[in-house]
């Protein structure tokens, strides 16, 4: 998957300093925490890592035939348990990164080999320099699990990571953090440079590792306890530190493509009715509501905030999972996970940003969420600290509300008039207990823009056994950006999610 946003890879820095000489030493998150406080006070140095010409030339087709062999994986004669394999320089990952192992009270490097790899038909020259190190790993879980090997983590590219379910593909994306995605500076794009694996042992259920940031603006100590199923789940430390201010810094930031789906007008000359990785953004605040916000696209940004200092979670979904809605038999888009991030600690007030970027595409990650703190530490001695669970998830439910189910909008026939309709599933609230005739009332609220609401109305859904939500909406010519806001109700009592939409011209 490419990124529509710049793209880092890896980097190596490469002269040491007192704190990196210290690396080898890191035998904790605590040990770690130490190291990245200590370069924040240093100056930034710029990568600087020149591979062999022979893997610096490496194309797609030939980097693709460099396979890692199977039994030099990194705690393959443990028994039962996780491994870790590497990936080989080259192509788009130019620059290696460092690792280690840490097996009880001794840490100690794991150095590039070349004999741990097939090269195909690629013929690498006898007297080819090494690289320092590898460009990424991937974690695979016990053969117990699944009966198989099964690779359900990566990580690959500047802070870059993702995982699998043993039900679900890749999809989105996560990474350490985002700087300045937003705001008018150049997006810094820091990187994951060094890793410490925890040796696994049979019968583990969860692998751990640590990872060292790096980047002009900010340093960073991480701590992933990941452990791998029908939901995948990570335990995710962090303590950053800022060298220099910046506009945005995002938490728990992740990306995912959207092109085209059942909202989308006018939709490319495609054989396929939607093309999306994730297809909504969901938010939940302590004490309600429970957003949801379906995806879209057009030609310019599009930002939403959802400010609060009660935020309950947030991630991405893709809640379409029927095949007749894609008609991709290669990718497979009905079959990506949901992303959820749970706060622990370190979320106060701030807000979750959701940026949409126009696309021609399905092969831009072009949808990025995150977390955005209200404060940032003002020098870097001040350590800015946050926990979360991030889950890889077939649904994260918004506990007994009617949930949206689909979005669907047009022009009224024979009108310029804008028609939404909203499918929602039926709900703890599902009218049996109440007269045959009976249905939630709807609360539809614009903002941001002038608009007119003509019409609004609920009625049962057969099909689905849910509810269907009507409204349209008179747009002056002049009106260019439309906030709309619409839930269902019994009476004063809110009984479904809070579906939320930014209509553009």
């Amino acid at each position: 998957m490419k990124f529509l946003l710049p793209f880092s890879v890896l980097t190596l820095v490469a002269s040491p300093s007192p704190a990196q000489m210290a690396l080898d030493a890191v035998k904790g998150f605590a040990d770690l925490e130490k190291v990245a406080a200590q370069m924040a006070l240093q100056p930034y140095q710029a990568p600087t890592q020149q591979l062999d010409p022979f893997y610096e030339g490496l194309k797609y087709d030939g980097h693709r035939q460099i396979r890692f062999l199977r039994d030099k994986a990194l705690f393959a004669g443990q028994g039962d348990t996780f491994r870790v394999e590497f990936f080989h320089p080259g192509w788009m990952f130019k620059k290696p990164v460092v690792f280690y192992s840490i097996q009880g009270s001794q840490t100690t490097g794991v150095p590039f080999d070349r004999s741990h790899f097939e090269y195909g038909d690629l013929k690498v020259p006898a007297d080819a320099k090494n690289p320092v190190g590898y460009a990424g790993f991937r974690v695979l879980a016990p053969d117990s699990l699944v009966k198989r090997p099964f690779e359900f983590m990566v990580f690959m590219g500047a802070s870059y990571y993702r995982a699998v379910t043993t039900e679900l593909g890749y999809g989105i994306s996560a990474r350490g953090v985002a700087v300045d995605t937003i705001g008018g500076e150049p997006e810094e794009f820091p990187d994951f440079t060094h890793f410490w694996f925890e040796q696994p042992k049979p019968g583990d259920k969860t692998f751990k590792l640590l990872a060292l940031l790096n980047g002009r603006s900010i340093t960073g100590a991480y701590e992933f306890e990941a452990t791998p199923g029908v939901s995948t789940e990570m335990k995710i430390k962090a303590t950053l530190h800022l060298r220099r201010q910046v506009k945005m810094l995002g938490i728990a930031p992740f990306s995912s493509m959207f092109w085209f789906g059942e909202n989308s007008h006018p939709k490319p000359y495609d054989f396929r009715p939607e093309v999306h990785d994730s297809d909504g953004l969901q938010v939940e605040i302590e004490g309600g509501p429970s957003i949801w916000r379906p995806l879209d696209v057009s030609r310019d940004l599009r930002l939403s905030i959802f400010a609060t200092d009660r935020l309950k979670g947030f991630g991405l979904a893709e809640r379409d999972r029927d095949f007749s809605n894609f008609q991709d038999l290669e990718a497979n888009y009905h079959r990506r996970p949901a992303v959820w991030v749970e706060p622990v600690s370190g979320f106060g007030k701030g807000s979750v940003m959701l940026v949409e970027l126009s696309t021609g595409e399905e092969t831009w990650d072009n949808i990025v969420a995150m977390w955005k703190p209200d404060q940032l530490p003002a020098t870097p001695q001040e350590p800015l600290k946050v926990e979360y669970k991030l889950r890889w998830l077939d649904q994260h439910e918004p506990g007994t509300l009617c949930k949206v189910i689909s979005t669907r909008r047009g022009f009224v026939m024979d009108s310029d008039d804008h028609l939404y309709v909203i499918d929602f599933a039926k709900g703890a609230e599902d009218g049996s207990a109440k007269p045959k005739d009976w249905a939630p009332d709807i609360d539809v609220v614009l903002s941001a823009g002038k608009g007119e609401l003509l019409d609004k109305r609920v009625m049962r859904n057969k099909e689905t056994g849910g509810w269907r939500a009507f409204f349209k909406l008179d747009v002056p010519e002049k009106t260019n950006l439309l906030e709309i806001m619409m839930e269902l109700k019994d009476e004063k009592k809110v009984i479904s999610e809070r579906w939320m939409y930014q209509w553009r011209r």
